[in-house]
């Protein structure tokens, strides 16, 4: 670990579970992911911290779950981790591990319950906060591939010459350059939810340290291609992803760790370096002052721009947000004014049942009553005799018989 990580938030958390058992999530995705993956369970062994690896598709029930960090938790464009907590709310702690995170109101007011959020840049962190997030349990910290030393990746490292361009070939693709010719998305080389084995974890994050390492200088829009480039000391050129979180990951965790890593701004808004084709170097001869003002002068205005474009977003999805509770909130009243009703029929219904029963109450004592005058008369004791004689008789004289008895009663 490095010194100046000692007291990060997501560090400390980690120390506070050493020893202990936890369902681990890693996060499924392309090889960027599993870099991120790797990265992780070499902390779960520094800290002693025992674990399981499940599937996204699984569900625990009860104990501690860890969701592996990345960008998924994106409103709109990812909902892996939104329904991962969502489906774990009744276990004792849900931990989300350094993500970049839009959106998803709902699923951080759960911070406020089990879920700790950790947010790998200031950006993430200060729309969290906004959309309620509990400052008591969202943490700001860092991708968690930089918690590995500097000289983790030391058997691969080599001057190298040439470059390499990996660009994104997916949806993710900010779309502001054309792929250039010999384009290698090298992390496509894996993708899905097959980050549960520490094993090939490591396998596949090798393979693409070893791919990386013949080359002199890296152009690339993929963060984790970036961060592992840097890591072997190669000449990294980053390029912007659809939404902000290529720039906030770089000026937060890359910029003062990695000298030999820049920022290229793309935005049509915003005046670009001279990029020979398509995202190559800037001129040999530009002066480091001047390039590094320009690229500074870019860099502000594109955080300006990143940063107005998140809240643009954030005040829609709040709104619909907005908009959808309030449509909540009107089926709610009519629901509860039915069932008022229903009630109300109800309460009348039995009242009406209450008052038939008082009634034929009252008609069987009244019945009862005057049998019991029958009963107690001296014309019944006296045609009794006739009575019994008269269950005797053939049918048609004890039908004269009763009719007599009827007569004299």
């Amino acid at each position: 670990m490095l010194p100046s990580f000692s007291d990060d938030p997501f560090l400390l958390l980690l120390q506070s579970l050493a020893g202990e058992h936890v369902h681990f999530f890693p996060k499924s995705g392309n090889a960027g992911d599993g870099f991120i993956a790797h990265a992780t369970y070499e902390l779960f062994k520094s800290y002693g911290i025992k674990f399981t690896a499940h599937h996204q598709t699984d569900t625990v029930r009860s104990g501690t779950v860890l969701i592996g960090g990345g960008g998924n938790l994106v409103e709109g464009r990812y909902d892996d981790v939104a329904d991962l907590i969502r489906r774990h709310e009744a276990v004792d702690r849900i931990i989300l591990l350094p993500h970049t995170i839009v959106g998803f109101a709902d699923v951080l007011s759960r911070t406020k319950q089990n879920l700790t959020v950790f947010c790998r840049e200031p950006v993430s962190h200060r729309m969290a906060l906004m959309n309620g997030a509990s400052e008591k349990n969202t943490h700001l910290s860092h991708d968690v591939t930089f918690f590995l030393d500097d000289s983790f990746f030391a058997r691969y490292f080599q001057a190298g010459s040439g470059s390499l361009s990996a660009f994104r070939t997916d949806g993710e693709a900010a779309g502001r350059i054309p792929i250039p010719r010999g384009n290698v998305d090298i992390s496509m080389s894996w993708n899905g939810d097959v980050w549960t084995s520490e094993e090939f974890c490591g396998h596949a994050t090798n393979s693409m340290a070893a791919f990386i390492a013949p080359f002199e200088m890296v152009r690339t829009d993929r963060l984790h291609v970036s961060i592992l480039s840097a890591f072997l000391k190669k000449k990294v050129y980053l390029l912007p992803n659809a939404y902000y979180k290529n720039r906030a990951v770089f000026e937060h965790s890359m910029r003062s760790r990695f000298p030999n890593a820049i920022f290229v701004n793309t935005s049509a808004d915003s005046t670009e370096p001279d990029l020979e084709g398509h995202g190559t170097l800037p001129d040999a001869d530009e002066s480091a002052r001047e390039r590094r003002w320009r690229l500074e002068l870019e860099e502000a205005r594109a955080v300006i721009q990143e940063l107005k474009e998140a809240l643009e977003r954030e005040t829609t999805q709040r709104e619909k947000h907005q908009r959808a509770l309030r449509l909540q909130k009107d089926r709610w009243d009519l629901s509860m004014r039915e069932l008022r009703s229903e009630l109300e029929n109800s309460d009348a219904r039995c009242l009406a049942g209450k008052h038939r029963e008082d009634e034929l109450l009252l008609e069987l004592a009244r019945t009862h009553a005057e049998l019991k005058k029958v009963l107690a008369s001296s014309s019944w004791r006296i045609t009794r005799p006739l009575r019994v004689v008269a269950e005797g008789i053939p049918g048609g004289f004890k039908e004269q018989i009763r009719k007599i008895i009827g007569k004299s009663n």
